[in-house]
């Protein structure tokens, strides 16, 4: 990953429909797939506040809701940044950790092959 996703300013109202307004909250980069597939499954949401509910739009995030909600929702918002960053660390941590014990898996395999040959080349 080019580095964590982070919120780079303030939500700014974008339409607003009867008393829901259309809030536009810019990022720092494009989320990665991956990161968005862990941004859009956090372990904690509410009935008002889940990333289902809003959108991603190149460098930014856009959701609706009424003005008294706002705030909720941007700490909603940075939880769920916070949350997808340390997912997206964690699964590359452990490809790492995968790979690593694949490669001593086939240099264990290659060392028993040339054991083995170097013990029956006489025979």
């Amino acid at each position: 990953m080019a580095g964590n996703v982070k919120r780079v300013g303030p939500p700014k109202a974008t339409d607003l429909k009867g008393n829901e307004f259309t809030w536009s909250v810019p990022l720092n980069q494009v989320p990665s797939k991956e990161w968005s597939r862990f941004f859009a499954e956090p372990k904690e949401t509410t009935a008002m506040c889940h990333p289902k509910r809003l959108g991603m739009m190149q460098q930014a995030l856009v959701f609706k809701c009424e003005e008294a909600h706002v705030s909720t929702w941007v700490q909603s918002i940075d939880k769920w940044i916070a949350e997808a960053n340390r997912s997206v660390v964690e699964a590359e941590q452990a490809e790492k950790h995968r790979k690593a014990e694949e490669l001593r898996v086939e240099e264990d395999k290659q060392r028993r092959i040339k054991e083995a040959n170097e013990k029956y080349k006489s025979l």
